[in-house]
């Protein structure tokens, strides 16, 4: 006997709608972090304690390099931090049709932060920092998890390196500027379903009696790649009491290149008499699916491309003396998510060359803050955010159950002695309840909330740790 041959088990048109599908959510999944889209805000403990309200008057740490560069200055001599923030995260999918519910499996994640600001006087600072402000990190079971299809184990990881200038124009305006250069990892592991694969011409396996969610491979895309861009601020000292800042980094587009790999899933089945593919009856259908794995086949491992675009962040907001111990800060910060729109997929094979369409909204964020020096070792901080969502209903999946956030927080500061400090804080997410969908549309067409069959919650805890050394 012989077997059909591969073309025949996988049309092309339909291997291509499958991995472009992979390929697209695998760069631009969600996070498990805290603010919208796959952004991470907590880029240093003492800023998280105040809920990220900082860019009228950036903490002492360094941090400054990414909050707002303007406030780097007049802090002369040699600074140093280091720190990072635990995300500890849970939530479920719970099924209309069923009722059941599959837990989110994550382990913790820590995400570190690192900066050096040298101060050459009061006017003028040079600095360098390395921060992750976009990442994630999301781990579903695989057994009969219905979203496994989507994504089961996911992460992305975006660290910029940005060497700083900042500048004292006035005694009451500072300015600061640096280049970034971002660099981005993202993996995706996902499994295929048999049931939507064409068996032979305009016959999927499933119209053969293949029941839906039948695994017959295990996906596994992995990239890597590059980008340019900046961020700017500038600060000014309008009153003794009043302070106003603003910043803005630009969007950044990272080209990444790739590969993906599959390995085969047994389903265990045996084909039944008179069965389209030509094998005798109790023949078993793995043996057939195997031949899609050997090199130069559909499913052999090949090079993948794309590109995506992290977006830009304009942040503006004012911090008020409201005592000689207390300051209350408030921000408003406003992300561009809207450049992750359609996403262009390019393959080893051409054939496969396709775009994913994305249409994340942009999003805004409301950050409120308050410190209190209780005495010159120790400060008391706390704070509120909110923030929206940046996926639209037709793309709250496994890879993105995002809704709007409230956040509260509450932190300290404590300088164990006149050139060290060591800043703590805690931040805790209440998300709001989404529906969300576990499949893909059918091949050809845009995803839609008509296909949303359940509901996602979510819940997340952060402790944040920041170490300073004035040297």
């Amino acid at each position: 006997m012989i077997l059909p041959p591969i073309r025949c088990l996988l049309r092309r048109k339909r291997f291509a709608a499958v991995l472009s599908g992979l390929v697209g959510l695998l760069l631009l999944m969600p996070s498990e972090a805290t603010a919208q889209g796959f952004s991470i805000y907590e880029q240093g403990a003492c800023t998280m304690g105040r809920a990220g309200a900082t860019v009228a008057d950036p903490c002492e740490d360094g941090s400054g390099i990414y909050f707002n560069p303007a406030g780097l200055t007049g802090r002369p001599g040699l600074t140093l931090s280091a720190g990072a923030t635990a995300v500890l995260v849970g939530g479920d999918f719970k099924s209309d049709r069923t009722g059941e519910t599959w837990d989110l499996q994550n382990d913790p994640i820590f995400v570190p932060h690192l900066y050096a600001n040298y101060g050459l006087d009061d006017q003028l600072s040079i600095a360098l920092g390395a921060y992750v402000p976009y990442g994630l990190g999301t781990e579903w079971p695989t057994g009969d998890f219905p979203g496994r299809f989507l994504g089961y184990d996911n992460s992305l990881e975006a660290i910029y390196v940005q060497p700083t200038l900042a500048y004292r124009i006035t005694d009451r305006i500072s300015i600061g500027a640096g280049p970034i250069l971002a660099i981005s990892t993202v993996e995706l592991n996902q499994q295929l379903d048999l049931s939507t694969v064409e068996a032979a011409e305009g016959t999927t396996f499933g119209q053969l009696g293949i029941p839906l969610q039948t695994s017959f491979a295990d996906a596994n895309l992995e990239g890597h790649g590059l980008g340019f861009g900046g961020n700017i601020g500038i600060q000014v000292k309008a009153t003794d009491w009043l302070d106003v800042g603003a910043r803005f980094m630009t969007p950044i587009t990272v080209d990444y290149d790739g590969t993906g790999s599959f390995s085969q899933v047994e389903t265990g089945i045996e084909l039944p008499p008179d069965n389209p593919l030509g094998a005798p009856a109790g023949f078993p259908l793995d043996a057939i699916i195997a031949s899609q794995f050997a090199p130069d086949s559909t499913l052999d491992a090949q090079d993948i491309s794309t590109e995506i675009t992290l977006p830009m962040q304009i942040v503006a907001g004012v911090k008020v003396q409201a005592t000689p111990q207390l300051q209350v800060l408030l921000d408003y910060q406003f992300t561009g998510w809207s450049s992750f729109d359609v996403i262009p997929l390019d393959f080893e094979n051409d054939e496969l060359d396709s775009e994913q369409i994305e249409d994340y909204e942009n999003t805004n964020a409301v950050r409120l803050g308050v410190e209190y020096e209780l005495n010159e070792s120790l400060r008391l901080r706390a704070g509120y955010l909110f923030n929206e969502a940046a996926a639209p209903e037709a793309t709250v999946t496994p890879l993105l159950p995002e809704a709007d956030r409230n956040h509260l927080t509450a932190g300290l500061g404590w300088r164990i002695v006149p050139n060290v400090e060591v800043n703590v804080a805690y931040q805790y997410i209440n998300q709001n309840d989404r529906r969300g969908r576990v499949r893909d549309a059918p091949e050809g067409e845009e995803p839609t909330a008509a296909l949303n069959s359940g509901l996602y919650t979510f819940t997340g805890h952060l402790i944040g740790t920041t170490l300073t050394l004035d040297l």
